[in-house]
């Protein structure tokens, strides 16, 4: 037996034995019905995905600050709600589209990149540093295309309510059908950078574009997109403008569409207080490809919300 072979081995040993019984059965009952093959392409599909995601991601390092945060951005930290602990001390914006956990492990060891800040000037009370995104990870943009929507979307139009840097854009360029792929984004800067990789990789500018606006300003977009993609707005809009966001698209989302955020609307609705007002217009939907499940480590996306408008 070769050395590699005593190593795969002892991965895969390493591995089974924190499984029990019946995880073992199911795990023997999977490969020996070599159904396993086709799932292995199919991860291997994935991944070939997600690099040429990384490539864009490299692309856009060059056009964009380390902190992926536009001077001409006006990004204020939320005062209520889960990120309201949030100031600019302890809070350092590491952009999850461009660096996965391992870059910035590597950033980190390199000192490019702090996990902790001082508390007191005194070096040995320190604290946490608060890592936030603005963009997800591509493995969460992966989940989203490959496991909560339908497969089909060919007759669809996707939109994104503040698409800053594109990632949501790409991965439904790649990871979709999709008919039409909008971004409404209302800072210039982060538009140009977007409309860049655009034209730098080639994408169908009759089926992906980037719209300078603010979003409540394009009533006819959002009534005509099936499925509406919106991160936590919590950094770049005022409680009364969150507010007034939510009604604007209570009133012009139309019914049937699908709805996906990073925070439960429960959450969202409630920290401004105007949860009643929206009982009965969203439905928990499930996923609608759990057979692809497999391919992700569920817990991770457990932040993420599918639902249906009423």
């Amino acid at each position: 037996m070769s050395d590699e072979d005593v190593n795969i081995k002892f991965r895969l040993l390493d591995l089974f034995s924190d499984l029990d019984e019946n995880e073992l059965q199911s795990i023997e009952s999977w490969i020996c019905s070599r159904s396993y093959k086709e799932d292995l392409e199919n991860k291997k599909k994935l991944k070939k995905s997600e690099k040429l995601l990384d490539k864009i991601g490299d692309a856009i390092k060059k056009l964009v600050p380390f902190e992926a945060e536009m001077s001409s951005e006006q990004i204020v930290a939320p005062t209520i709600g889960d990120q309201a602990d949030c100031n600019k001390v302890n809070t350092c914006h590491v952009d999850e589209f461009l660096y996965d956990e391992k870059q910035v492990t590597k950033l980190v060891q390199q000192g490019k990149l702090k996990r902790h800040y001082c508390l007191d000037c005194h070096s040995r009370n320190v604290d946490e540093l608060i890592f936030i995104s603005h963009s997800m990870s591509k493995q969460a943009l992966q989940y989203i295309f490959k496991v909560l929507l339908p497969k089909d979307l060919g007759e669809k139009n996707v939109l994104d309510v503040g698409s800053r840097l594109g990632a949501v854009l790409y991965a439904a360029y790649y990871f979709s059908n999709a008919s039409k792929i909008v971004g409404v984004e209302m800072n210039k800067d982060c538009c140009d950078v977007q409309d860049k990789i655009i034209g730098q990789f080639n994408m169908d500018i009759n089926r992906i574009k980037v719209i300078h606006s603010d979003i409540m300003e394009r009533q006819d977009i959002v009534e005509s997109s099936d499925i509406i993609i919106i991160n936590v707005l919590d950094f770049f809009v005022d409680i009364e403008k969150h507010k007034e966001m939510w009604y604007f698209f209570k009133k012009h989302i139309k019914k049937g569409s699908y709805l996906i955020s990073n925070r439960s609307m429960a959450d969202t609705l409630n920290t401004l207080d105007i949860y009643e007002d929206f009982l009965n217009w969203l439905i928990i939907s499930k996923p609608n490809q759990l057979e692809n499940e497999v391919f992700f480590d569920v817990e991770d996306y457990s932040e993420l919300f599918l639902y249906i408008v009423n």
